[in-house]
């Protein structure tokens, strides 16, 4: 087990999401989001991050981006869906 799942399984996650050459964890007002290569679009409303296999949509409210370090991204703010293209 490699140290996020160890995070997700002592802490609880809301959903977990793998596939299309990422991953995704939403909490209640944050996501953690692993293998991101960049970032296209940046607003409040909604982020594009662009992954190995496509792009993932992050939608919501007040969204800004706490860390983004070697392909790990962290949103904060209310997320109220995720879309992968």
């Amino acid at each position: 087990m490699n140290f996020i799942e160890e995070v997700i399984q002592s802490i609880g996650e809301n959903e977990f999401l793998s596939g299309h050459g990422f991953r995704a964890v939403l909490f209640e007002r944050a996501g953690y989001f692993q293998a991101i290569k960049c970032i296209r679009e940046y607003r409040p409303e909604e982020i594009i991050f662009c992954s190995k296999h496509g792009e993932i949509r992050v939608l919501g409210e007040n969204l800004y981006i706490k860390k983004y370090c070697a392909g790990d991204v962290v949103v904060c703010g209310k997320i109220t869906a995720l879309e992968r293209y």
